[in-house]
C-alpha cells in the first residue's frame, strides 16, 4: 500500500479499531467512496427502533469530527413503505473527508 493510501485511511483505521476495542464488529461500519463523496453506513439490525451498537459508533465518528470543524450530513434509511431504520449514513464531501485525515495525521484535532 502507498503511502498515500495510508493516509486517506486514518479515520476508517480509527473507527475499525475503536469498533473493536469496544467489541463490536469491525465491520459493521461500512466506508464506500461514491462519486464526490465519502459514505460510512452502519446497519441496524433491530426491527424496532435502533440497535445500541448504530449509537455507539455514530458517537464515535461525532466525538472525532467534531474538534475538526470538517462538515458531514447524517441520513436515515428506512425500509420502503415503513418507519423501520435501515442503516444510518455518515456522508462527507471526498476533499472534506481528505481534510479529516490529514488533520489526523498532523494531530491538529484535538478530542
Amino acid at each position: 500500500m502507498d503511502r498515500d493510501n495510508d493516509h486517506s485511511d486514518i479515520f476508517k483505521h480509527i473507527v475499525k479499531k475503536l469498533c473493536k476495542i469496544n467489541n463490536i464488529s469491525p465491520r459493521k461500519p461500512r466506508f464506500e467512496h461514491i462519486e464526490n463523496l465519502m459514505v460510512i453506513s452502519i446497519k441496524n439490525h433491530l426491527k424496532d427502533g435502533v440497535d445500541s451498537d448504530c449509537f455507539y459508533i455514530l458517537n464515535l465518528i461525532y466525538q472525532i469530527i467534531g474538534p475538526s470543524g470538517i462538515r458531514f450530513h447524517q441520513q436515515l434509511v428506512l425500509y420502503p413503505n415503513s418507519r423501520r431504520v435501515d442503516r444510518v449514513t455518515v456522508s462527507f464531501k471526498k476533499e472534506d473527508f481528505d481534510t479529516l485525515n490529514m488533520k489526523l495525521l498532523e494531530g491538529s484535532i484535538n478530542n
